[in-house]
């Protein structure tokens, strides 16, 4: 957030698995940080696991700095340059950090026969659209996750929530879902 052209960070934060080789580093960096996120995010949605993974964080960081990114044989060649260009170690050679930014992304292959106008004009519709029926509804949840046992941590103060009022609140009112 806030990182406008040719601004640069130097904040250590992030999730383990998603921090690009320059925050690991240690060095300045700008917006390539995100192309290498966007990479991650779709290296799993594409192969179904991280392109970079150890419970070990020091090892995980040295997987993420040192190791040659290995794609399944079933990507097709576009999604594999997509990603290899993504999660390009040097953010000045990623897909994406250099000052075309975006456009740069947007006119990969990969992408030929999106119409980005379409996009941003919310004229595409979702390829699947959930049917629910309430809010408890969980038929599209793995049992992975609806079968854990849930654990509540009461509050400090029994009396700090008060249950009439968190009744009447809608759950998140900040989303229209449509």
């Amino acid at each position: 957030e806030g990182i406008s052209d040719g601004a640069t960070m130097k904040t250590f934060c992030g999730t383990p698995e998603y921090l690009a080789p320059e925050v690991l580093e240690d060095n300045d960096y700008g917006r390539a940080v995100d192309w290498w996120g966007l990479g991650v995010v779709m290296y799993e949605m594409m192969c179904g696991r991280l392109p970079f993974y150890n419970q070990d964080h020091e090892r995980l960081f040295e997987l993420i700095l040192m190791e040659e990114i290995r794609f399944p044989r079933t990507l097709s060649p576009e999604a594999k340059s997509l990603l290899a260009g993504l999660l390009k170690k040097d953010p000045k050679q990623r897909l994406g950090g250099g000052p075309s930014d975006a456009r740069e992304v947007m006119e990969h292959r990969f992408f030929l026969n999106v119409s980005w106008q379409d996009v941003f004009q919310k004229k595409l519709l979702p390829p699947f659209k959930p049917q629910v029926t309430s809010e408890v509804d969980t038929r599209y949840f793995d049992d992975e996750f609806t079968a854990q046992t849930i654990t509540i941590t009461p509050p400090d103060r029994y009396d700090s929530l008060d249950s009439h009022e968190l009744d009447q609140r809608t759950h998140f009112p900040q989303f229209s879902y449509s």
